[in-house]
């Protein structure tokens, strides 16, 4: 679905800029190290699996759809007008213990959050532990953004407009000549297009695609970003294998 800003619909007549009626937003996003163009941590775990084979030491493998996993991180957003739920899970593969190097395991980490205007819950996915704090009731209130408030860093050349995940954004390029595009349609709602060369999406502007140069960088692949769409957010962290 393309959204649609219109700055009349999103700020309050008495607060200038401030956003009302912000709708749902889900966003679903993967991101990669690649070295030469491969997912860096995947080949080192091959690389690592093969050695240990050739060495005549008992190995395990991590299955086909865990070797798919490793050295990637998913990236989750829900965020409406009265809370901003983020889910951030990346996997790599480890050994079952110091002493058993060559027998290799899925291991994830990341963290769990959600927050209201009163209310913070925290979770690391890698141990399992959970916080959850009351505070201050404030509102959670965002502003829109101009267009033309809006300056790219220095040496940043573009932007070229174009559409990633049904969405419409802003590509631009570093002077390193890394290439990520910005979501631009969200300027009513308070997410900003331009944002550095940071690809980590975040609640104040999302970078749906990003393509390093000459293969070594991060890659970012956007699954799904959509707005208007009502959601269940969820209210603990996914199961680490998902």
């Amino acid at each position: 679905m393309l959204l649609v800003a219109c700055n009349s619909d999103a700020s309050d007549a008495n607060t200038p800029g401030v956003v009302k009626n912000m709708p749902p937003i889900h966003l679903e996003q993967t991101a990669e190290l690649l070295i030469d163009g491969e997912n860096a941590a995947r080949t080192a775990y091959m690389q690592a699996a093969d050695a240990c084979e050739a060495g005549g030491i008992p190995t395990r493998r991590l299955s086909a759809s865990e070797v798919e996993l490793v050295g990637v991180t998913r990236y989750e957003m829900w965020l409406d007008g009265t809370s901003e739920t983020t889910q951030t899970r990346a996997w790599d593969a480890g050994q079952e213990s110091p002493d058993a190097l060559c027998q290799f395991r899925l291991e994830l980490s990341g963290t769990f959050s959600s927050s209201t205007a009163d209310t913070f819950v925290e979770q690391d996915l890698a141990t399992g532990q959970r916080e959850e704090q009351t505070v201050a009731a404030e509102p959670m209130q965002r502003f829109a953004i101009a267009a033309q408030d809006e300056q790219a860093p220095e040496g940043f050349r573009g932007p070229v407009a174009k559409q990633v995940a049904g969405q419409p954004c802003e590509e631009w390029t570093t002077p390193d000549d890394n290439r990520f595009c910005v979501w631009s349609g969200g300027r009513a709602w308070g997410f900003g297009s331009t944002r550095g060369d940071d690809y980590r999406p975040s609640s104040n502007g999302i970078v749906l695609e990003a393509e390093p140069a000459n293969g070594n960088g991060y890659r970012v692949v956007t699954q799904v970003l959509s707005a208007g769409q009502a959601f269940a957010a969820p209210t603990a962290a996914t199961e680490k294998r998902q």
